[in-house]
């Protein structure tokens, strides 16, 4: 896989620049003649041995005179930064010595000062190969390690780096960084020799209209793709595209509210799409240079987009948020002190009040001395995907997963070669099945001009299998009676631990909702809405391997007499009345219900089966509404607002003609009276 977009061209891109000067990390930052002067005076510090430029003057590195005045004179003109007369006599002093590594040196450096990197590089190489174990050389291997670790050229970096790393100061920052350096080189040939099977396919030409585009984002449905384009006169802005029958939209703008003449992009939609978090910079209201701003989607509208504020934005620099499926969790690059590293990950989660606390930083199993970029959350909720320079990888930066788990964070896994590269990757999403992965790939250039497209690439079993599938959840929220839609608070609760893991509500016009439910957990489901009883509903999925989509649409029962239900997340032991740990959640949803509406009076009705004697089915569908109840009464429901009612096997919903058929039979339904 090619390099993914990484950084913006242009200062004040969403997606940002590197704010600290790395004067080691890339042969094309020599285009600065200042800045490469620079460079080796960094150098000079940090390797054993001074520079040949510097050395004594009664150093002699050959002993052709003409050679040695040649280089003499070069080195006299390229300090004076007369670099056409340094060149000449550095040619000079070949031509009367052929194995001068010093003038093969003086050529690299040169070489780079007029940006021709590859004539460079062969200066570089020619230079330690004529004297591979002189410190004053140093500077050579780097050039040479750095490009090798660009291309993957493993095993021979591996091999420079030996050389090249006797001659560091112990303990000094270039001794770590090369030891990192041959790790990486360990790491990535390793990875090489056991690949993912992955095709990356190109997203249509209606999709990629622009020279740039990236930064993908999906909802859970995978139906709407939100992405980041560059239009012609540089200014970046939002677009969606919507897939429908089989294949994708043009790009549109996502809003005139949201995108400006300045720039906006970077943007994370939650799993209904109805919530934008976005990044725009230099704005009048802003607190630093780039900052995170929210929408909402009301219908077909966006709202004017707002600042999250100070507890989340600071005067330095924030891009690359992401959203949790329901909204509720937001996370977020920054380059703010009290970080771990540069740009760390960071996090805010929204209140009840609608006020979103104070931003922390993600902890240091996540964020590491160096920096990390585009966090994602997949649709299960706990599975973080983001991209670092500082874990073990094969270069740049490399994609990572890790889970949130009760304890923190698990220690993150690399995803893997060729998703992972020598080059930098970015800015991956996946899909709710799990089936795609989508992302921005550098793979074409139109004369200078470097071009990125999506693609879309189907993610090999091995790697799926490493985390949590999920499955999208989606429909209309209506009255039962009316059939208009409502606008409605939805609960999506583990019945295994009682927490709630997410919350959402259906749109105020449309009444729609999207949700994700990931395997491994069973999940009850709650909708509820003012004026209306709640409906629970049940998702067993702690033995779900497969993730699929599902159209569900929910009528609410008005609070009045005669409506009824069923309360799906009641749990009894096989032919027993007492109530299992996992029914609580449901419970206490009933007795919030209660308690929010003083003058409620419900029954409980038990149902059964045919398995088994009718007599017996009907005192066992009794005793299992009197434990409903008096599970009510104890926790402070008058007992004369609810009754118990047992009807056994007298009315089933569906014919017992399955297993399947008679599970739904057997329920706790409550009605109004």
């Amino acid at each position: 896989m090619a390099r993914l977009v990484a950084n913006a061209q242009i200062h004040g891109y969403t997606v940002g620049q590197k704010k600290r000067f790395q004067v080691l990390s890339t042969i094309y930052f020599s285009t600065c003649k200042f800045l490469f002067l620079c460079w080796f005076i960094v150098g000079a510090l940090l390797f054993k041995l001074p520079l040949f430029a510097q050395a004594p003057a009664s150093y002699l590195p050959t002993t052709n005179k003409k050679a040695a005045e040649a280089l003499e004179r070069s080195t006299k003109f390229y300090n004076e930064k007369n670099f056409e007369k340094a060149s000449q006599f550095a040619d000079e002093a070949l031509r009367h010595d052929s194995t001068l590594a010093e003038a093969y040196f003086r050529k690299g450096q040169l070489y780079e000062v007029f940006t021709q990197p590859d004539l460079a590089l062969q200066s570089y190489r020619k230079t330690v190969e004529l004297k591979p174990d002189a410190p004053q050389f140093a500077l050579a291997y780097q050039r040479l390690i750095e490009h090798q670790l660009r291309e993957g050229d493993y095993a021979q970096a591996k091999n420079d780096l030996e050389h090249y790393i006797t001659f560091l100061k112990p303990n000094s920052i270039a001794q770590k960084r090369a030891q990192r350096q041959l790790q990486t080189c360990i790491y990535g040939a390793k990875a090489i020799l056991n690949p993912l099977v992955i095709h990356p396919e190109e997203l249509s030409d209606t999709v990629n209209q622009f020279i740039l585009q990236y930064f993908p984002a999906l909802t859970g449905d995978g139906e709407t793709l939100l992405f980041t384009g560059l239009k012609p006169e540089n200014d970046e802005d939002l677009f969606i595209c919507t897939y429908k029958n089989g294949r994708w939209s043009s790009p549109v703008s996502v809003s005139d509210k949201i995108n400006t003449a300045d720039n906006e992009g970077t943007g994370t939609l939650s799993a209904d799409g109805r919530t934008l978090v976005f990044t725009a910079c230099n704005r009048r209201e802003g607190y630093g240079s780039c900052d995170l701003y929210i929408s909402h989607k009301v219908g077909e509208e966006w709202e004017k987009p707002k600042n999250l504020g100070i507890v989340v934005n600071s005067p330095y620099w924030e891009s690359q948020p992401a959203l949790s499926p329901d909204g509720q969790l937001l996370y977020f690059i920054s380059d703010r002190p009290g970080g771990v590293g540069g740009r760390d990950i960071w996090y805010t989660t929204l209140q009840s009040n609608g006020e979103w606390e104070k931003a922390k930083n993600l902890d240091k199993t996540i964020n590491t001395p160096f920096d990390e970029a585009s966090p994602f959350l997949y649709a299960n909720g706990r599975t973080l995907f983001f991209a670092s320079e500082g874990h073990e990888g094969l270069g740049g930066y490399d994609l990572f997963f890790a889970d949130s788990t009760a304890t923190g964070w698990q220690n993150p896994q690399n995803i893997g070669y060729p998703i992972n590269t020598s080059d930098n990757q970015v800015a991956l999403v996946i899909t709710a099945d799990g089936k795609y992965g989508y992302y921005s790939l550098d793979a074409k250039r139109v004369g200078n001009q470097r071009v990125s497209r999506l693609y879309r690439f189907r993610l090999p079993d091995e790697l799926t299998k490493r985390f949590n599938t999920a499955n999208y959840l989606r429909g209309v929220v209506t009255d039962v009676r009316t059939k208009k839609p409502i606008q409605a608070n939805i609960e999506l609760m583990n019945l295994t631990t009682g927490k709630r893991v997410q919350l959402l509500s259906s749109d105020a016009t449309t009444g729609n909702y999207l949700t994700t439910l990931p395997n491994g957990s069973e999940w009850g489901l709650y909708v509820s809405a003012k004026g209306y009883f709640y409906k629970s509903l049940s998702f067993d999925y702690s033995q779900k391997n497969n993730a699929e989509g599902y159209q569900l649409d929910i009528a609410l029962e008005p609070l009045q007499r005669e409506a009824y239900g069923v309360l799906s997340n009641i749990y009894f032991e096989t032919g027993k009345a007492e109530l299992q740990e996992k029914s609580r959640t449901e419970l206490n949803k009933l007795i919030e219900q209660l308690r929010s509406q003083s003058t409620l009076r419900i029954e409980i009705t038990g149902h059964t089966d045919d398995v088994g004697d009718a007599k017996q089915n009907q005192l066992l569908s009794q005793k299992r509404a009197q434990s409903v109840v008096d599970y009510l009464v104890e926790s402070g429901v008058a007992k004369e607002r609810i009754k118990a009612v047992g009807m056994g096997e007298a009315k089933p919903i569906v014919p017992n003609i399955s297993d399947e058929n008679r599970q739904l039979n057997r329920r706790i339904e409550w009605r109004i009276w």
